[in-house]
């Protein structure tokens, strides 16, 4: 157990705690009421894969896609039982985003015993307009970082079974986190343990697997051995083909810089990349006896120091292995570092520094935080858009009856299901762009054009706007002659 930087303090008394208690559920019910305006509804064919693997599983059919994400559809059909099945993900999802500023909490006061640095870095998660966006996507993202950040407190209480439970069912819930279970290894290795550390990775490797061997089983009785065809089709393809990645795509690296400083900004990517440096370049030095430390706060820093190479690694993973159109893929590096700051705020207000300066540093910190994180989500919880750009497209496609084509490269399979009476292309294929014209030649007005990206030489309709950070702006377009 960590020595607590506040033992003596007033800022740890029961009242104090009950007060940070108080303002965290008053935020919440603010926030609850807020997300609950938006209507849970698809947003992507990834969701929508989702949804109908509730109904049937099978990976080949795409119910859901690969790898099949068999922990996540377990706990959509257990919300199945309350709610529709169509929506049964979304809440999901909205319940495990909501867990995510919580646990944040729980990891900062195990490592820094503030309460006050606690509720800064809960309400700091909790006013992230991504965490909205992961919330209301039906995806399973959030299911997987609230399970990460939960082996990741039981790592630091040294909780080696639980440590396998959670991060089997992530793996299970989001396979692609794969690189965070990896990077977990680096913690009973640097941590400060008092018992064995082969002890420690055999317990929750024990748990990994039977949960893994369980999945694949649940797996093989739907799709038997042509699952593993599909799995490498799909593998290719994620690399070379449609994924977007940096092995497929050599100026993704430049569009993650984009996508990243679109939105956080370029002083928020800044200060990320700062934090996690500055805390594994303390907390590694003194662990390899580059420098030596003899403060207090000496575990603190190592424990903070394995955090930050996590959230390191990971960024550096999703950097050459994931889409930079999707920014929720950047999601677990966001809140592991929202962990990191927090607990260099409670390091920094209680220094021997802070005393020197007329004000405390760690305030100025804080409240700086606290105004580019509101600058940045102004626009987020100020707008009246309360549908997702799919959706809003879908409403303008059924409200003008002179539509009778459509050809897009975003969620083609949502369309069909929601737009069934209408002709929709997937614009991948040469020939869905032979046909739209053919349709606009023979009935013009009847084709049009809906793109994830702006288009030349076509007439601009109309725009739909994203909700948050990490949705995509869509662009509707009517084919010309």
């Amino acid at each position: 157990m960590y020595h607590s930087l506040l033992v003596n303090s007033r800022f740890n008394t029961t009242r104090y705690k009950l007060c940070c208690l108080l303002v965290i559920t008053s935020v919440y019910v603010l926030w609850w009421g807020w997300i609950r305006s938006f209507p849970m509804a698809l947003t992507s064919d990834d969701a929508l894969n989702f949804s109908r693997g509730v109904v049937r599983f099978s990976v080949l059919e795409f119910r859901p896609h690969f790898p099949g994400y068999p922990a996540f559809i377990g706990f959509a059909r257990l919300a199945a039982v309350w709610v529709d099945t169509t929506i049964a993900p979304i809440w999901v999802s909205l319940l495990s985003a909501m867990m995510i500023p919580v646990l944040v909490a729980r990891l900062v006061l195990l490592l820094s015993g503030s309460w006050t640095a606690a509720t800064f870095g809960c309400l700091l998660a909790l006013g992230q307009p991504l965490l909205a966006s992961i919330a209301l996507s039906g995806l399973s993202d959030s299911a997987a970082i609230m399970l990460f950040l939960m082996a990741l407190i039981a790592a630091m209480q040294q909780k080696n079974g639980w440590v396998g439970l959670w991060l089997g069912l992530m793996l299970a819930t989001r396979p692609s986190y794969m690189p965070l279970a990896f990077a977990m290894l680096l913690v009973p290795y640097l941590g400060d343990r008092t018992g064995s550390t082969i002890r420690a990775y055999l317990q929750a490797s024990v748990v990994i697997a039977v949960i893994g061997v369980s999945c694949l089983l649940f797996i093989w009785a739907h799709d038997g051995a042509a699952y593993f065809e599909e799995g490498r089709r799909f593998t290719l393809g994620h690399f070379s083909i449609w994924g977007n990645t940096a092995e497929g795509n050599t100026n993704s690296l430049h569009q993650w810089y984009v996508s990243l400083n679109k939105g956080f900004g370029w002083a928020g990517i800044g200060c990320a990349a700062l934090s996690l440096f500055c805390a594994m370049y303390s907390g590694l030095s003194s662990k390899f006896g580059l420098r030596v430390n003899h403060s207090a706060s000496h575990g603190i820093k190592q424990k903070l120091a394995l955090i930050a190479a996590i959230a390191g690694m990971y960024w550096l993973w999703v950097t050459v292995g994931q889409n930079p159109d999707n920014l929720r893929h950047w999601a677990p590096v966001l809140f592991l570092f929202l962990v990191v700051f927090s607990v260099q705020l409670a390091l920094l207000a209680h220094g021997d520094t802070a005393n020197e300066w007329l004000i405390n540093p760690a305030y100025i910190c804080a409240v700086g935080a606290v105004l580019y994180c509101f600058t940045l989500g102004y626009q987020t919880y100020s707008s009246v858009q309360r549908q997702a750009p799919i959706q809003q497209a879908i409403v303008w496609i059924k409200a003008h009856p002179q539509v009778n084509i459509v050809g897009t490269n975003y969620s083609v399979n949502l369309l069909r299901d929601q737009l069934a009476s209408y002709s929709i292309y997937d614009m991948y294929y040469p020939s869905s762009k032979w046909a739209l014209r053919a349709a606009a030649k023979q009935a013009p007005k009847s084709a049009w054009r809906l793109s994830g990206t702006r288009l030349d030489q076509q007439t601009l309709v109309t725009q739909f706007l994203p909700r948050f950070i990490g949705e995509r702006r869509l662009f509707l377009y009517q084919i010309s002659q």
